[in-house]
Order: structure tokens, then C-alpha cells, then sequence
């Protein structure tokens, strides 16, 4: 994590605390960089990774934004965290941001593979 902090100690419920009080504080164009981030969490391989994902390379030499730094701190964390923990962030996210998460869950159900012989 070059030029970020590690981020605050803590457990589980501290990390999420925090990444909803981020969340509280991006804009717009931060909260869709997220979404396409969650979603490529939640499904992974499913979905087209733009570039300025986390995965992207930079050829820049500038230090990471803060929000860049609090992308890479929740990656980690989530990666840690059980099912039923990223579960508990989606519901927290349901009830401070439910058009948020409607939209998450739309694209995530786009992702999915239609039926056998439903024609698609």
C-alpha cells in the first residue's frame, strides 16, 4: 500500500464503522468508483474492470488521494471478513443508502447466467 497507512486498529464492526463513515462523506463520482468496486468483489470475474480500478496500474508518481487509500483499506478488510460480515456492511448500506445497494443488486442479478433453456 504505497504512500496509505495501514489504517485503524480494530475489529470487525470498527472497520465497517469506518468505511460507512467514508461512505457518508464521497460524492457521487467516488460512490460509483465504489460500486464497481463492491460489485467486483461480490462477483468476481463477472464483471469488466474499468481502468482507475484498484487493479489498474499507475504510472503516475503523485501519493494515492485519501479516497484512493480508503478504496485499498477496505479491500483488505473485506477480503478478511467472513460471508455473513460483508452481509452485515451490505445491510448497514441498505439502510443508510438503499438506492445505493437497489442498484447493486440490480447489477449483480445482470451478472447472472440465465437458465437453461430460457432461450438467452
Amino acid at each position: 500500500m504505497s504512500g496509505c497507512i495501514s489504517g485503524p486498529p480494530g475489529d470487525v464492526g470498527e472497520q465497517q464503522a469506518w468505511v460507512l463513515r467514508w461512505f457518508g462523506e464521497w460524492g457521487v463520482g467516488e460512490r460509483e468508483e465504489f460500486l464497481a468496486e463492491l460489485l467486483d468483489r461480490v462477483v468476481p470475474g463477472k464483471v469488466t474492470r474499468l481502468p482507475g480500478s484498484l487493479g489498474a496500474l499507475s504510472l503516475t508518481h503523485r501519493p494515492p488521494s485519501i479516497f484512493r487509500c480508503q478504496l485499498r483499506l477496505w479491500d483488505g478488510w473485506f477480503r478478511n471478513w467472513s460471508v455473513d460480515q460483508r452481509n452485515l456492511l451490505l445491510h448497514r448500506l441498505e439502510e443508510r443508502a438503499p438506492d445505493f445497494t437497489d442498484r447493486l443488486y440490480r447489477e449483480v442479478a445482470q451478472t447472472a447466467d440465465p437458465p437453461p433453456g430460457s432461450g438467452h
